[in-house]
């Protein structure tokens, strides 16, 4: 089983495209193994009010931002993970609506970027990784449901939260977005258990996300045993200043989630694990996001279940604010 890690700075590096472990073709049906729709719980901003997230987040307060570290694989016993899924199709990846062109950013991802935020926890400012979906009211990122709310017993981390597409070494080349709804699995915030640690943050700004920067497909179901490339901000690559990409082969880690040999540290919670990314337009499909860190090397991600990604997808897939 080979991993490797890359530095997204180098215009020749060109990403797998064939990928090993080929799922089934989409199903937009209901199939067995696909358990119920799971609950979800959300907070909405009221339409209109005003952010001062991008006023907040000086240079110097985004430099000295730290990585939402997150080190538990489970939050109890771990446990058989059920049967697989057959894979469902919730989002196809589309391209910016001008079609402009990458800039100086190489070969990063202009769809995931930084999330920055306030801790409601701690109160110090905070780091995670996230990805644009596609969406009907194109708005929407995915990242890790801790990168906005604490899990049980806590709260929703609200203040100055903040979305960077492409940021890099602190530039912001396609500007901010703010958050207007924000929404976990509502089993995250009763267990806080990894296999709901997978997040739905709608966003405004000057313009549609979508229209600014792309977005990527989304799929559920499948395996627990494909080749992904995970993208992300890891506080031990470059401070967390700039892209990385890992490459490999997941497994089950049971308690439905997936494992894979990366070595990302915190700051990459959240970052997209891409099944078929596309390096000359870079998207892809997002079938996994980047949950935790184990030990030296180890990083797991939620497996993508119908009932709890498709529905919170689903849910919030024609919001807009």
């Amino acid at each position: 089983m080979k991993t490797t890690i890359r530095l997204l700075a180098l215009p020749a590096l060109i990403l797998p495209a064939i990928l090993a472990g080929t799922p089934a073709l989409a199903d937009n049906g209901t199939t067995a193994g696909t358990a119920a729709p799971a609950a979800v719980t959300s907070i909405e901003r009221k339409a209109g009010s005003s952010s001062q997230a991008r006023a907040y987040w000086t240079a110097e307060r985004m430099a000295a931002a730290t990585p939402a570290d997150e080190v538990e694989k489970s939050a109890g016993p771990v446990t058989q993970s059920p049967t697989a899924e057959r894979v469902r199709r919730f989002a196809e990846a589309v391209a910016p609506k001008d079609g402009s062109g990458f800039g100086t950013q190489l070969n990063e991802s202009i769809t995931v970027g930084k999330i920055f935020y306030t801790s409601s926890t701690d109160g110090l400012g905070h780091y995670c990784s996230a990805s644009v979906v596609n969406s009907p009211a194109r708005n929407m990122v995915f990242t890790a449901a801790h990168c906005v709310h604490d899990g049980p017993g806590r709260d929703w981390h609200t203040a100055n939260w903040m979305f960077v597409p492409s940021y890099r070494n602190g530039a912001q080349p396609y500007g901010t977005w703010d958050w207007s709804t924000l929404a976990v699995p509502s089993g995250w915030i009763s267990t806080r258990e990894r296999q709901y640690d997978v997040a739905v943050a709608l966003v405004y700004g000057s313009r549609s996300i979508v229209d600014a920067v792309g977005a990527n497909g989304l799929l559920t179901g499948g395996g627990r045993a494909y080749h992904y490339d995970i993208f992300g901000y890891p506080s031990n690559k470059d401070s967390g200043e700039i892209q990385w990409v890992c490459s490999g082969t997941s497994r089950d880690a049971g308690s439905n989630r997936i494992e894979m040999n990366c070595g990302f540290g915190g700051g990459s919670s959240g970052g997209p694990w891409y099944y078929s990314y596309d390096n000359t337009t870079r998207r892809g499909d997002v079938h996994g996001v980047m949950s935790y860190s184990s030990g030296s090397n180890t990083n797991g991600s939620p497996y993508f279940s119908a009932a709890v990604v498709g529905t919170l997808y689903n849910t919030y897939a024609n919001d807009t604010w």
